[in-house]
């Protein structure tokens, strides 16, 4: 497979190197105060050069964003390769994002929060967060065919919930005991107790008509 020419190969690692300094920017100042020509010159550009990789502040968090995603994705997917098919799997995929938003708080805003105002990442960009999403669909679905949980699971709302209850976490992590490690957190220690109220509301032993919401 081409990694295409000497010329394309040193703009790709220009334009990570650029994405590298946005994140250390958002991370020192904040991440809706992205300063450009902050990050033309960690990586030794003058800010009219910066614009040949990407034409506005907005670009830039498109790409961030869109790197972003496909590390979450390629992380859900580990998780649950790497897991007992079924609930093991679903809980391996929320961990896997607990930990991504605890080791990296200021990407997180990003992807999981509207942390810059007016930003709408393009379709591109969002293509990985609709794969993650599957990802974790099939794996509740997966929990459901092997009777670790209700068919109410799989609905949008079951679905939701557990989106919900991971991100809630996680929400309290980074506000409440940022810098603390994933092992260490205060709220990460809830995700498990978290997760088991998700199956026991979600119990196979319920009527299978049940459905939960009215």
């Amino acid at each position: 497979m081409s990694l295409g020419t000497p010329r394309e190969r040193r703009r790709a690692q220009t334009r990570e190197e650029i994405l590298d300094a946005a994140l250390a920017v958002m991370t020192e100042q904040g991440v809706a105060a992205l300063n450009l020509t902050e990050v033309a010159r960690r990586v030794g550009l003058r800010q009219p050069s910066l614009y040949q990789y990407f034409d506005s502040r907005t670009a830039v968090y498109d790409a961030l964003f869109e790197r972003g995603m496909q590390t979450h994705h390629d992380l859900l997917a580990a998780a649950i390769d790497g897991a007992d098919p079924g609930w093991p799997a679903a809980r391996a995929a929320a961990g896997a994002t607990l930990r991504l938003a605890t080791d990296q708080p200021v990407l997180s805003q990003l992807l999981f929060t509207p942390a810059v105002p007016g930003f709408v990442p393009s379709e591109r960009a969002y293509a990985p967060s609709l794969r993650a999403y599957q990802l974790v669909r099939a794996a509740i679905g997966n929990a459901v065919a092997r009777r670790h949980l209700h068919p109410a699971a799989l609905t949008d709302n079951g679905t939701a919930m557990f989106i919900a209850l991971v991100a809630g976490v996680a929400a309290q992590q980074t506000a409440n005991d940022a810098g603390t490690g994933f092992d260490e957190g205060r709220y990460t220690a809830l995700l498990d107790p978290a997760l088991d109220m998700y199956a026991s509301y979600f119990s196979p032993d319920r009527p299978a008509h049940w459905t939960p919401w009215r």
